[in-house]
């Protein structure tokens, strides 16, 4: 494969990102937006996830289109874990705010 390492890496390494994200807004984290500054957050959790899954689907298709070769391999183990063991999260934990 040579000089298409790098960007296999790449696809795989964002598809692990996105897969990442939407396992954290599945498990219960949030995503609030202020439609301007000093407004209220609104909760955009639902549509960002729906987005997210979109692009991971379509990363996953790019992948097995131009590697079809390695098009199985997994991509795990996930970039990062919340740790959703034991107690509630408080709010502010899983808040992620743009």
């Amino acid at each position: 494969m040579g000089g298409h390492d790098s960007y296999y890496i790449e696809i795989t390494t964002r598809l692990r990102s996105v897969r990442s994200f939407c396992d954290f807004l599945s498990s219960g984290g949030t995503v609030g937006v202020a439609s301007a500054d000093g407004s209220r957050y609104g909760d955009v959790t639902t549509d960002l996830l729906a987005r997210t899954r979109k692009e991971a689907e379509a990363l996953d298709r790019m992948r097995r289109q131009l590697f079809p070769d390695r098009a199985d391999e997994e991509v795990s183990p996930a970039l990062y874990t919340c740790g959703l063991t034991g107690s509630r999260r408080s709010r502010k934990a899983g808040r992620a705010q743009s």
